[in-house]
């Protein structure tokens, strides 16, 4: 097809460093501190925003505006579980539950449809 992949396996890399780089700058921006445990569950729950907003791990559908849907959920749910004193252990052990549910809803619905 013509396409140089080294090229563009190149620019993939740099743009995914550049993005990585300006969210651990927004990261140290928010907590006011470096430090190489800052932000551990944040993939947790980004992974989690995603699967409740709509988007199947095994691919085929979903859209933005649900994954927006669902990092309000997770957002509010931290909030709340902060709010009410709860140990962070706990509150990624909510979220673990959380993605637990939403994929195994996930799993009814593809059994519901095919």
């Amino acid at each position: 097809a013509g396409v140089r992949k080294d090229r563009v396996l190149l620019s993939v890399y740099i743009v995914a460093g550049l993005i990585c780089a300006v969210a651990g700058w927004m990261l140290i921006g928010r907590i006011a501190s470096a430090s190489p445990q800052a932000g551990v569950s944040a993939n947790l729950d980004s992974i989690t925003a995603v699967v409740i907003g709509g988007t199947s791990l095994f691919g085929g559908r979903g859209r933005v505006i649900g994954t927006l849907y669902g990092a309000l959920i997770v957002g509010v749910l931290r909030n709340g579980l902060t709010l009410t004193g709860v140990d962070v252990l706990w509150q990624d052990f909510a979220v673990g539950i959380l993605i637990i549910v939403a994929v195994a809803i996930d799993q009814w619905i593809r059994k519901v449809r095919a």
